[in-house]
Formats: C-alpha cells, structure tokens, sequence
C-alpha cells in the first residue's frame, strides 16, 4: 500500500516513476554526479552515507549521552552540546556572521572587527532559508557551518544496527567524545585551526524499540584528504599538518593526570586476552605466527611490568587520530577531525601511538592508493611527520612507554585484516617495536639517531672555503629506457638528430663547463659493444666536440644494468670514489646553462611568452621556436614551485604544483649528501611496498632524482631553482618526434635564409634608390 500523499505529491511521484523508466540508470547517474563523496572511510564498523540536511535529526537527547562514569553530570552535558553548537568559535559575539572561508578564518576577521550594533539574525536570512522546514539543522546551524555544505544541503549520516559490529551503545560513546571535542573548539580552548564535524542530530529508539539502533547526523566537510595533501602540496602545509595534529595531542596532555604504568597495566593484560580469543578467526593468520605473535606480547609486557612507575598520562584523547580519519584545507589551513574512538584506556599515547602507527609503520599506505611516482615521495613525508613527532615528545618521561600503546595499536587490528599487505604492515610494525624493546632492555640510547638533518656531511658544509673547487658531471645513461627503439631501428642512447649528429652528444653541448672537473658519461657495456661494436667507435663520436670538452670527458662502462637514475647515479659514485660537488644531467635533452657548484635544479616555464618582432624579416619568418617544451609530453615531467629567493616549496612528477618543470639538472654540493639520502630513501621505500594497487613484493615503480632532492629538502636543506634557455627533450618518442620535426624545420629555414636576407635587402635598396 502506498503512503498517503496529497494530490500534487503523487502526481509528482507519477511523474518522476515515469521519468525513471524512461531514463532508467542515466537517471541515477545525473542524479549522483550532483552528490558528495565521502573521504577516509576505511573499516567502519556503522553505515556511513550523505543524505540531504533537510532529512536531517534535529534533536540531540542529552540523557542518551549521559555517561555515568564521567565527571559530566546531564547539566554540565547539556552545556557542553550548547558549546558544541554555538553559532561561533569567538567567544566574544554571539552574532551570525556571513563569512568566507574556514571558522579559523572567521576568528580572525571577527577580532579584527570594532563591536557595532548588528541586524536582527532574522533581518540575516537568505531569501532562500526563509522556506526551509521547521526542522532543519540549518535553524541553528551559522552560516561558517553552512558555507561548508555542498550546496548548502548536504550531511553525512552513520547508522549503527543492533548485532552489528558496532551497535548504537558504543557508536553513542564515539559522538559524546565528538561533541566535547567540538565544544572545546568552538570556545577556542585548543588551538583555532582545528575542527570537527558538527552533530546535527541523533534519533534512538523509541520506548519498545530496537535497541542498539542509532542514527547520527553531521555537519558534511568538502575538505581535501592527507592523501591529497601529501602528494601535492608543499612542505610548508606539510609541517603546518603535522603540527596541527601534535597541538592536538599537546591540548590533550594539559587536561590529563598522570598515574604509574602499575595501574593501568592490567588493562593491557585484559585486552590481550581478547586479541587472542579473536586471532584464530583471522584466516591470514597461521598458527605460527600466532606462536610468534603471542611472544611478542609476553616481550612486552614483561619488559614493561619491570618499570612500573613510568608516568603515564590518563584523560581525554580521540582515540583514532590517524591520516584517514582527517580532513585538510590547505588554503585556509583548517584541520578536521573525525571518527572519535572510545578505548580501555583513554590516554593521549593513544594518539600518539595512532600517529606513528601511520607515519613509522606506514598503515596510513594500506588504505589509500599511492601512485608508483608518488610513493616515495609519500614514504619521505612520513618519514618527516614521524621525526616531528619523535623531537616533539621523546624528551618526556612519557615516551619510554609509548611502544607499549604503539604495539597493542598494531594488534588490535589482527584479527580484522583483510589483505595481505595489511597483515604485511602490521607483523613488520609488531617485529620493528619488539626490536626497539630489546635495545631497550639493553639500555641502548637512541637520543639524537632519528634527529632532521642528520644527512648534511662536512664535505659540502665547506664549498666557499676553495675557491679551485669544481663539480663532477654525471650523465646517467645506463637505464632499461636507453635501449628502447625510436624511428630507423635507432635506439634512444644512439638516435640522431636532424644533421645526423647522436643526441646523446647534443645532451651536452650546449652546457659551460668552466667549472667542472670532470663530465662522467655512465652507459651500460653490453648495449655499447650491441650497437657500436667497440667502445672507441661510441668514444669516437663525441669527437664534434670542443677541446676543452673532450679534456674533460670520462667513460664510465657498467657491467650490469640499474633500475632507475638513482641506482645509475649511487653506483657510478660509488665505482668512481666521486666525492664534493655533483651535477647530475638527464642524458635526453639539452639546454643552455653555466653549471656551478649549490644545491639547485634546472627550470623552465611550460608557459609559452611570445616574442615581440622588431624587423620586417622576422614578419614574414615562421616565429623561432621559444624553448618551450611540446604539451603532449607535459604530463611526463616533474614540476617545481618555490618561495621566497627561488628556494623550492614543492616539486613532483607528473602533478602541475606550478607553471614551471625541472628540465634535467640536479646540482648537489655533496656527492655524500646524494648517496646517504639515497641509501636512505631506497630502505624505506623497500621497507613499504606496500599501498597502491595492493601490489606485493619488489619495489613499485622507479626513484627519480627528485625523489632524492625532496629527502633532502624535507631533511632541512635548501634548494634552489635556476633558470636554463632554449630547451630541447627527446625523453620520449612523441618528444623526439616533435623535436626532429623543428629540426627539420629549422634546416629548412636556414637553407632559405640566403635568399630570404637577399630579397629583403634588395628590396630595401630598391626603396631607397626610388626615393
């Protein structure tokens, strides 16, 4: 039987059925493109959806939020949720402001502001708000809330069902820690670029209902996930990130007492024994290595029940305060939590521990997907948020205990695992704290190993000092990319250019080297004695060269191939005993430039800038190719954005951070620089392995010389950009295509050039004769 409805009702149901018959799925489709996507769901344990906010709950019982083992009687609740939804953050209005931008943003402009006599809220509405029904959320709701819904009518709602994983008495548990949390923030107690959704409402069962059946409904955040933030932005958000999300533990330790580890240690027994119970249920789980696991808990626990005074701090915390369950706005810089998690045992180590649970032990890579090129430029960052957090806390009494919170963070998440890259993370993660525990026992200090910038070597702290100094070249050429074929059974080492000189000859003749001591060509023997035959006829055609140049040159002859420029690069340095200054160029292209001794890399605008024409010649001319590079190959260069003095902020491959691409130089004051960050990244990135494509096994993908220089940037030294002139790629076969094609060109223009400059001339002297 079909609902009562009013005659226009239904004849507006009749005509949206028939209209779904006719459109059938496109329908739905058109429909959902207008429609939110959720972000960093993961593992939930409720229904999550968006929902428009005019289905919204509207009432929020408090006596379903009573906790009778708070502090908090149903009072102290009530205004904690009136807190919570206090129409501002400041504290000092209690007026509706129509402002852009996050509450961050609104504080501010509010304070800046004299106190004037403001109109009536209802003088405030939109005409638009004036129809909404009686029991929208946006009653209430400010409009700093509302210029965060998507369109001003979307929310999110998470449903727990009784005899669920997670039923409605938890889930109620989770959104009393979310209203608190929102409260402290709307009365600016904690640090005003953090957030958290808004609860709109909650329905419970009815009297004879199910019970165990919740509905929460919250304020929808259109804000960018860390994924997002990680692999595009610049260092600066970066370390506001981190920061933010450590302010947040910070505010939480000013609220916590402390208590000896003895008293709280009994938890951790109680909750091993129900990780146990639920171990042999996992089907990724063999029983050796539950053997294995369970000695790892009986490790750690007996090395902690031998120290049973470290202080441990007992209050509020989230719970869950991991990458996936944030949510980033880098304009503003705006942080929003969500995802509360009620624990055994509330402290903020559980934060902490949750941090590096990401950030140390790489569980964030698991549940997100990673691009190949992105990867280790992901692993670094990590590697920065974790050295953050460990100078931020590891001078504290405290931190002796937090593997403790760290291990059992990894363990609980055994028995829900459900792949094997997950179950991978976790057993390296469980492996990696007991090692930490066996140095501990021995007593073995780790004070300054894990320290930024612990990288730098003497040898390029000194570069002014001799004035004589000279850089090392290197041209990586030596890659499974070299023998790729091109047009004329040509191979990408040996193609020729136009006027049938090797290109990779042209690689480096445009390039002063007045300060270099010695141009290293690294190429793979075996593809030279294929295609060459010998090693003296390849030599031999470097012969077009300058003097000078020659002089300089040496053949590096590899017996094996390497995987990337960075293995060509690291393994030509260590052959050679390289030390001192280096300047790394890519072998398949060419560009004008002064090479010189810095931490710096090569640059040039995709923008193209037209030239002014100043003679008749250059009118009737084709216009001379500016050096800009061919847009069809755009998607396969790395690009760079810098602050202040050209000092590098951003640089990724194949991502448009900026209008301008590194196009091939790397310059490194320290050969030893290069090589410990090398060595560095290429163990963390195998110690992973793990993330996009749910690939396992090997290393995914390839490191780039930027993946090498962005370690070292995030390690604290500063990069530079310099700019090159009249840049020329054959880096791909579509590049080498276009760039035989302006050679062709070029040679074609030359040969009319003559005869171009003759017939302008005459015609010149003809003009002045007749006049």
């Amino acid at each position: 039987m079909e609902p009562h409805t009013s005659p226009r009702r239904r004849r507006t149901v009749s005509i949206t059925r028939r209209a779904h018959h006719r459109r059938g799925s496109v329908a739905n489709e058109q429909t959902n493109a207008h429609v939110p996507t959720l972000k960093g769901l993961g593992k939930s344990d409720c229904e999550v959806k968006i929902v428009s906010v005019l289905e919204c709950e509207t009432l929020v019982p408090v006596d379903a939020l009573f906790d009778r083992s708070s502090s908090l009687d149903v009072n102290d609740m009530q205004q904690v949720l009136d807190d919570a939804r206090s129409s501002s953050p400041n504290p000092m209005s209690d007026s509706l402001h129509s402002l852009s931008g996050s509450r961050t943003a609104q504080v501010q402009k509010a304070l800046r502001r004299p106190v004037l006599a403001y109109k009536p809220i209802t003088d405030l509405r939109r005409p638009s708000q004036q129809f909404l029904q009686s029991n929208s959320p946006r009653e209430y709701v400010n409009d700093a809330t509302l210029r965060r819904l998507t369109s001003n009518k979307w929310a999110v709602r998470k449903q727990a069902f009784a005899g669920g994983k997670q039923d409605g008495s938890r889930l109620l548990k989770q959104i009393r820690k979310q209203i608190i949390f929102s409260a402290t923030c709307r009365k600016n107690l904690m640090n005003t670029t953090i957030s958290t959704p808004e609860i709109y409402g909650i329905k419970t069962p009815k009297a004879g209902g199910v019970v165990g059946n919740i509905v929460v409904d919250m304020e929808y955040i259109p804000f960018h996930d860390v994924c997002h933030i990680v692999l595009e932005h610049d260092k600066s958000i970066h370390e506001w990130l981190i920061e933010s999300a450590i302010s947040i533990v910070d505010y939480e330790l000013t609220q916590c007492t402390t208590t000896p580890l003895k008293d709280v240690l009994p938890g951790f027994y109680s909750k091993v024994k129900s990780i146990q119970e639920a171990l042999p249920k996992s089907a990724l789980l063999s029983e050796e290595e539950i053997k294995l696991i369970m000695e790892q808990f009986n490790q750690i626990l007996e090395h902690f029940a031998a120290q049973p005074e470290i202080p441990v701090p007992v209050g509020t915390c989230h719970g869950d305060l991991t990458f996936q369950n944030m949510l980033v706005d880098p304009v503003n810089r705006e942080l929003c939590v969500f995802d509360f998690l009620d624990l055994f045992l509330e402290s903020p180590l559980q934060d902490i521990a949750k941090l590096l649970q990401d950030c140390r032990h790489h569980w964030f890579l698991t549940q997100i997907h990673v691009p190949d090129k992105g990867l280790a430029r992901s692993v670094t960052t990590l590697g920065v948020f974790y050295d953050r957090i460990y100078s931020a806390y590891y001078r504290y009494a405290f931190w002796d205990v937090v593997p403790l919170f760290e291990f059992f963070c990894l363990a609980r998440i055994l028995p829900y695992m459900t792949t094997l890259v997950e179950k991978q993370c976790i057993m390296a993660g469980l492996q990696r704290i007991s090692e930490d525990i066996a140095l501990l026992s021995e007593k073995i200090e780790e004070d300054e190993l894990t320290l930024i910038g612990s990288l730098s070597s003497n040898e390029g702290a000194n570069i002014f000092e001799e004035k004589d100094r000279k850089t090392t070249v290197i041209i990586p050429a030596l890659g499974p990319d070299m023998g790729e074929l091109y047009a004329d059974g040509q191979i990408k080492l040996l193609a020729l250019n136009p006027s049938g000189r090797p290109l990779i000859v042209d690689s480096i003749s445009s390039l002063d080297f007045r300060n270099v001591s010695t141009i290293v060509i690294a190429v793979l023997e075996s593809l030279i004695l294929q295609h060459c035959g010998t090693k003296s006829y390849f030599e031999s055609l470097f012969s077009s060269l300058p003097v000078s140049t020659l002089s300089l040159i040496h053949f590096h002859y590899a017996k094996t191939p390497t995987v990337d420029a960075v293995d060509t690069v690291t393994s030509t340095i260590i052959s050679l005993s390289t030390t001192g200054p280096i300047f790394i160029k890519d072998a398949d292209n060419d560009f004008t430039h002064c090479i010189d001794i810095g931490n710096y890399l090569t640059y040039r605008s995709i923008v193209k800038v037209p030239s002014h024409t100043l003679s008749p010649l250059a009118q009737c001319e084709t216009p001379k190719w500016d050096g800009r590079p061919d847009l069809i190959d755009a998607t396969r260069k790395s690009y760079v954005s810098f602050s202040y003095d050209n000092i590098i902020s951003n640089i990724a491959y194949g991502s448009f951070v900026s209008s301008q691409f590194c196009c091939g130089g790397w310059s490194f004051t320290s050969a030893q620089d290069f090589l410990a960050a090398a060595t560095k990244l290429k163990a963390s990135v195998q110690g992973t392995d793990i993330g996009a494509d749910g690939k396992e096994g090997g290393i995914r993908g390839s490191l780039k010389v930027l993946d090498v220089l962005w370690q070292l940037v995030c390690d604290g030294q500063l990069f530079f950009g310099v700019s090159v002139g009249e840049y020329e790629d054959w880096g791909s076969k579509m590049a080498w295509e276009a760039h035989a094609k302006r050679g062709r060109e070029k040679r074609e223009r030359d040969e009319r050039g003559v005869s171009g400059w003759g017939g302008w001339f005459a015609g010149l002297v003809g003009l002045s004769i007749a006049s």
